[in-house]
């Protein structure tokens, strides 16, 4: 579509499944752009379809921030107004883009601030298509919505995930950029509450479902609940972006509660799930002693 970029983010992906997202999106978008913070050079190899993507290689690992941040500014240099983000996991339906423009125009024609919308996602790992909800917060309460008792399809959300996002950039434009400090984990929930207190508002669409892989292996159940696996050095941010977001004056504090209880029964499990279990404790502290210090970027 005229006016629309993707912009997909890759790091040592599955180059298999990256793809076969890249290829699902290359007739979408008016622009396809691959920001590579490392081992996702050899992408499509001996297709065309290569050579109608803009590729851009960093040399290293310079976190999901900043490589977002220049895929925009990319989008913006080549006069885009649209952006729909992606991570390398995940999977897009044919008419992924069509759909998210018009679940955007409806919300902006309910909602002159709207900014971004996003399709529900469900772990394509599992065979199961069970749809994690949308969360909206009302008067401190914080609610999962998984359907509408109306006929609207929209929800109110709180916050977004990265892939599927699909952005409006006026706010970057404003100056409500991505932290590339944050590095990796919580990149897209800081920027959705940062971009709110800004009086922008957010939407989850929930007849638009997509595919995604949400951690490094699928989610363990304890009690009932999901936890993902991810390796000490994920622990490390995860635990110290959470501290750093639960101390930045946008976050909202019905929020801040939710994080911070999370986060102390993540300790636990994740000793019980993770096999170098060593190794994720003394991740997991570091995290939280940098996270209190406000001390980001790569990991250190």
């Amino acid at each position: 579509m005229k006016g629309i970029a993707a912009v997909v983010v890759g790091y040592n992906p599955d180059i298999d499944v990256l793809d076969s997202l890249l290829a699902s999106l290359v007739d979408q978008v008016e622009l396809l752009i691959l920001v590579d913070n490392g081992g996702a050079s050899g992408f499509l190899k001996g297709s065309d379809i290569r050579n109608e993507i803009k590729y851009m290689a960093l040399g290293e690992n310079k976190g999901l921030g900043y490589a977002l941040n220049l895929g925009f500014s990319t989008a913006v240099a080549a006069g885009i107004n649209s952006v729909v983000t992606f991570d390398q996991d995940s999977h897009a339906q044919p008419d992924l883009i069509l759909r998210l423009h018009d679940a955007m125009c409806r919300a902006k024609s309910l909602d002159a601030r709207a900014i971004a919308v996003s399709p529900s996602f469900f772990d394509r790992r599992d065979g199961k298509n069970v749809r994690f909800p949308f969360y909206s917060s009302e008067s401190g309460q914080i609610r999962p919505v998984f359907d509408r008792e109306d006929q609207s399809d929209l929800v109110k959300a709180d916050a977004l995930i990265t892939s599927g996002m699909f952005v409006d950039t006026r706010a970057w434009k404003e100056g409500v950029k991505y932290d590339d400090g944050m590095f990796v984990d919580f990149t897209d929930t800081e920027w959705c509450f940062r971009v709110r207190d800004r009086g922008f508002t957010l939407y989850g669409c929930l007849s638009i479902e997509m595919g995604h892989a949400l951690s490094d292996a699928p989610p363990v159940k304890v009690l009932g609940l999901s936890f993902f696996r991810y390796s000490p050095v994920r622990r490390y941010f995860f635990f110290r972006n959470t501290v750093a977001v639960c101390r930045m004056r946008h976050t909202p504090t019905c929020w801040k509660r939710r994080m911070m209880m999370a986060l102390m029964l993540r300790f636990a499990v994740n000793l019980l799930i993770d096999t170098d279990r060593l190794k994720s404790f003394r991740m997991m502290v570091r995290g939280v002693r940098h996270g209190i210090k406000g001390s980001l970027g790569p990991v250190h």
